[in-house]
């Protein structure tokens, strides 16, 4: 194939994306020809490049594009327009199948060559997917003087239970690269901890490379029994030898004092103290449920 027939080829690429064929895509591609987008982090191609499109497939098994015109617009120069539809069924960056449903536009534009595609670069909106999945997207900055800015994620039992102890964690990933992964073996820890007893809730904060996680207990020995299994076993030898960190510090505390439970009445505003997860209103004595905080 020859820059005299760059639609054809181009065409030929997008069939290969609708078939999830991601050898028939690099087959479009000449050597050294490179895909980028706003996710991959600048020009990929060969391995990463099929990769990046195994990711997608997985995440969005009936993942479809609806090309909406693919045009020439100059010598081995050609546009085009597409939706991506699909429905998330499969983990997407990191996180658990919505199921819900994503339609988004964008284009493409590519250099043609005599051996193939050269240069595929789309352009779309990266925040139109996360919102349709019922993600956040939070634009901020990564530091501003002594003040580091990040994500954070919270985990509670439906009834609010009283720790005997708290597990503290904070660790400073080895590189960027690094960040995803731990917070990967986090999340998963947290997800096989779901069904203990004894795991009584779970907070985590993630700044610039400093990750840092409180974990509720009902005992000491419930947490270290817990601990010595599962994902958290893997996650400390790659702590230890597979250079997923630069270093870390790990805490066990004990309730010094443990305060009782205010609420504030629906019905007339007071602030009530409540000395189990239900009780009345000290002002008009509506029943009242404790936060679970």
């Amino acid at each position: 194939m020859s820059t005299h027939d760059p639609m054809a080829l181009c065409r030929r690429y997008f069939e290969a994306w609708r078939q999830r064929d991601a050898a028939a895509v690099l087959a479009t591609l000449a050597p050294g020809g490179t895909y980028e987008d706003p996710l991959t982090g600048g020009p990929i191609s060969g391995a990463a490049f099929a990769g990046y499109m195994q990711g997608l497939w997985s995440a969005f098994p009936d993942l479809d594009f609806v090309l909406v015109e693919v045009v020439q617009t100059g010598e081995g120069r050609v546009h085009g327009a597409w939706r991506m539809i699909g429905h998330n069924h499969g983990p997407f960056n990191g996180l658990p199948p919505s199921g819900r449903a994503v339609d988004l536009p964008g284009i493409d534009l590519i250099e043609v060559g005599a051996d193939g595609l050269t240069s595929v670069r789309g352009y779309f909106d990266s925040a139109v997917v996360p919102r349709q999945l019922d993600l956040e997207v939070v634009v901020q900055p990564r530091e501003i003087g002594p003040f580091a800015f990040g994500v954070s994620a919270v985990v509670r039992r439906p009834q609010p239970v009283v720790p005997a102890v708290l597990a503290y964690t904070e660790l400073i990933a080895s590189g960027d690269d690094q960040v995803q992964p731990v917070r990967d073996l986090s999340r998963q820890t947290v997800i096989e901890q779901l069904g203990n007893p004894a795991f009584l809730g779970f907070t985590s904060s993630v700044a610039g490379r400093r990750l840092t996680t409180v974990s509720a207990w009902a005992s000491h020995e419930a947490l270290s029994e817990a601990m010595r299994q599962g994902t958290h076993s893997q996650a400390m030898q790659r702590f230890f030898a597979g250079g997923i960190a630069e270093g870390g510090h790990t805490a066990v505390f004990a309730a010094v004092r443990v305060g009782p439970r205010w609420r504030r009445c629906g019905a007339c505003g007071t602030m009530t103290r409540l000395d189990a997860p239900q009780g009345g209103c000290s002002g008009c004595g509506a029943r009242l449920e404790a936060l679970n905080g």
